[in-house]
């Protein structure tokens, strides 16, 4: 099924679009800005502000795990200033991918203690957890009602069995943290995805206009990508 771009995401994507830019520029020595104001370029000082927007609205969203990367690309754009704010002798105070991994890591925690929003089922049936390597989970449609399933910093792909006796009503709830995960639809099914993701993608096909059956999937998705095929 196709999935719009929501307002805050083409925000965000902008937003980091802009910083790797300026990032690029920087390592190979071409200045960015033209004007300065306080001696600070002023793409940077733009881009500082929109950073600061993006931490401000993921906080008024509750979205706390959304705001590491923000502060992080805010710690590079600005670390020579941090340096001198702190009287630190040295202005290199910390390397990118340093700063990177820490906020990719904040993330990836921060969002493991967040309850999701999706109020799961007490009564489904677990399909285990796929923590890092690769795996095959199948589905039995014949006994579909409520499955779960977990992938972390790993690769997952998800079939379904005896399709042509499920009789719908379905629904898969899915934990992916850092991980992959396809999910091989039917031919003649619909697909309904609720996702709520920090940082991830999800792709997946059109809805078919006459399909026979549909299921219900609910991704909670941080630092990782979902592929509905």
């Amino acid at each position: 099924m196709k999935k719009k771009i929501s307002g805050s995401a083409l925000y965000w994507g902008i937003a980091f679009i802009a910083v790797a830019l300026l990032l690029i520029l920087n390592t190979v020595g071409i200045k960015a800005g033209f004007l300065d104001i306080g001696g600070l370029p002023v793409i940077r000082i733009v881009l500082g502000v929109l950073l600061l927007s993006c931490i401000v609205w993921s906080l008024s969203k509750g979205k706390v795990a959304q705001i590491f990367f923000p502060l992080g690309f805010i710690a590079i754009l600005f670390e020579k200033e941090i340096a001198r704010l702190f009287g630190a002798q040295d202005e290199n105070l910390y390397s990118v991918w340093l700063v990177l991994g820490v906020a990719a890591l904040l993330t990836a925690g921060v969002s493991l203690l967040t309850p999701s929003r999706f109020k799961e089922p007490e009564e489904k049936d677990k399909l285990g957890k796929n923590n890092y390597a690769s795996t095959v989970k199948y589905i039995d449609c014949t006994d579909f009602g409520s499955k779960s399933v977990g992938n972390n910093l790993a690769s997952m792909e998800i079939y379904f069995e005896n399709a042509e006796e499920y009789e719908g009503g379905g629904e898969l709830y899915i934990g992916n943290n850092l991980g992959s995960c396809r999910i091989h639809l039917p031919e003649d099914w619909n697909a309904f995805i609720n996702i709520e993701h920090n940082l991830g993608s999800c792709k997946g096909v059109e809805v078919r206009e006459n399909a026979a059956k549909s299921v219900q999937i609910y991704v909670k998705s941080n630092l990782g990508s979902i592929s509905l095929i």
